[in-house]
């Protein structure tokens, strides 16, 4: 990752820590991991395989997460209802823009469409009315949001070059 990267990068891990929105969404079994060895909802171990997801960008193109194998990617998961999601969303337009110059990364925003609170039309109407160009995928099954076990947002999810989580 070129070095003039590492302060958004930075700054949007930060944001993200600091503030979340609770309670985003509940699994869809409404109950916690029973095994024991799972993490605790709303976080992931550092080195495991990054969960596949296939969602339709804004424009209803397919997008699968392998696509980007060789890359870093950074998920980060938001809706436009969220205020600190509203709050990073200039920063996160930044890197992509930086990373659309190169091939190291790639950020994909994921918005938790649940089609009432946040539908595809409202994400669609944010990202047009604040200019934004990031990749948009729409988890309106909450598939995504179930394999990364989010349960507050923002939260960003680095995976590295082999599909590793990372952070």
């Amino acid at each position: 990752m070129p070095k003039k990267l590492t302060i958004p990068v930075v700054i949007i891990l930060v944001m993200t820590l600091f503030m979340g929105c609770s309670s985003a969404r509940q699994p869809s079994s409404g109950q916690p991991d029973a095994l024991p060895d799972s993490p605790p909802a709303g976080s992931v171990n550092s080195s495991q395989p990054a969960p596949e997801i296939v969602l339709s960008n804004l424009q209803g193109q397919t997008i699968r997460l392998s696509d980007y194998r060789g890359q870093v990617v950074i998920l980060n998961f938001w809706a436009s209802w969220c205020p600190p999601c509203k709050a990073e969303m200039p920063d996160l337009e930044k890197a992509a823009r930086e990373f659309r110059q190169g091939t190291d990364a790639v950020l994909l925003t994921i918005n938790l469409t649940d089609g009432a609170r946040e539908t595809v039309a409202k994400a669609n109407q944010y990202m047009e009315d604040n200019q934004f160009s990031m990749p948009v995928l729409l988890d309106t099954e909450g598939q995504a949001a179930d394999a990364y076990k989010i349960t507050s947002i923002p939260t960003t999810v680095i995976i590295d070059r082999q599909g590793n989580i990372r952070a």
